[in-house]
């Protein structure tokens, strides 16, 4: 079906209770549920591939039956004529409790790595902590915070897919890939410091620790690349974000042949930056680590797939949720100089600057 530069209130309505999302730059995609598994002779060329950070096998690529591109101020208007169909009040969501991750737990969780580590049996891994609450997402939660990401800087990739009262919508500053026109884009994006400390502690580019982070990342996505064509890359450099600054290194191949996206997914997924160092070291190891249930799509692949040119983005920086529940998951690399504490600080400033650009923190 041919992508529609507007779109009605009928439209948004249907969208908020199903629907996928992605800002790339100015522009807002937004695809109209319902999804399915397989296409149809009405389905829009773009297809949402999200499996679960341990799955990739399910589920399948989902196709909607309408595509919309918004400007950031359309889709802010549409969404505020939405809400004020309803009455004007405070949704449970934006006061929900907040259950924090236990430190215990991540303190274990860290000896569990570092014991590795010290064993020669891996040189770095990513565990990830929740902050849950009973409460769940509804639709006029789902606009009200489309409103509020419409004010997120365009450092950050905003994205979404919800159906059957489950989904997840955030805004992540890390790509898996981006591939168009021949050409394979990357990133490695690892080494984080907290605006609040960066007075405190060395230049992120000067930091033993963060830069080693960075660079086991970085070697790998190389030599993952290299089997498309001669990798180029940038040296290391500062992404400044509202309340973080990372450590990036932009990654790029021509590729002779175009690949198979479900694929390159599975190829990459998940890079040290989420993941494990080395590889073959695997990863599913880590879902044994405590306060790791319900993990689902934290740190997964979440690719935008058409025929010719597909984006990939990593699920961090979201909101999850489901039926009666919803979480806020973040993840910090561990390596062999790791600290507890200032882990711990890290975790707990991610999963902040969610709640911030959702508009959660009232």
């Amino acid at each position: 079906m041919d992508r529609q530069n507007s779109i009605t209130l009928e439209g948004i309505t249907n969208f908020l209770e199903a629907g996928a999302l992605l800002r790339h730059g100015n522009q807002w995609i937004l695809i109209e549920g319902p999804f399915a598994a397989e296409p149809t002779p009405n389905s829009v060329e773009i297809s949402v591939f999200c499996p679960d950070f341990y799955d990739l096998t399910t589920p399948a690529r989902w196709y909607g039956k309408a595509r919309h591109a918004l400007s950031t101020e359309e889709l802010r208007r549409i969404c505020e004529a939405y809400l004020a169909q309803g009455p004007r009040t405070v949704e449970p969501l934006m006061t929900a409790h907040w259950e924090e991750p236990r430190l215990e737990d991540f303190a274990e969780a860290l000896s569990v790595i570092q014991s590795r580590i010290e064993k020669n049996e891996i040189q770095k891994a990513v565990p990830a902590v929740f902050a849950r609450t009973a409460q769940t997402v509804t639709a006029r939660d789902r606009a009200r915070m489309l409103v509020k990401l419409s004010e997120a800087p365009s450092t950050l990739f905003v994205y979404g897919f919800w159906k059957d009262g489950e989904g997840v919508l955030g805004a992540t500053p890390e790509t898996l890939f981006d591939f168009s026109k021949g050409v394979l884009k990357t990133m490695a994006l690892a080494g984080t410091c907290p605006k609040n400390e960066s007075t405190e502690r060395e230049s992120l580019l000067r930091d033993k620790k963060e830069m080693l982070e960075h660079q086991l990342v970085a070697e790998d996505i190389k030599e993952r690349l290299s089997v498309w064509g001669a990798v180029q890359s940038s040296a290391p450099y500062i992404l400044e974000l509202p309340t973080l600054y990372h450590l990036k290194t932009d990654i790029s191949v021509v590729c002779q042949t175009q690949p198979d996206f479900v694929e390159l997914v599975k190829a990459l997924h998940p890079t040290p930056a989420l993941g494990v160092a080395p590889r073959s070291a695997g990863y599913v190891w880590m879902q044994a680590l405590p306060g790791q249930q319900g993990r689902r799509r934290f740190g997964g692949p979440f690719a935008f797939i058409g025929a010719e040119e597909a984006l990939c983005l990593v699920g961090i920086r979201n909101l999850q949720w489901s039926q009666d529940s919803a979480m806020i998951g973040s993840g910090c690399g561990v390596v062999a100089a790791s600290e507890l504490e200032r882990e711990w600080r890290e975790l707990f400033q991610k999963r902040l600057s969610v709640k911030k650009i959702l508009g959660l923190e009232v």
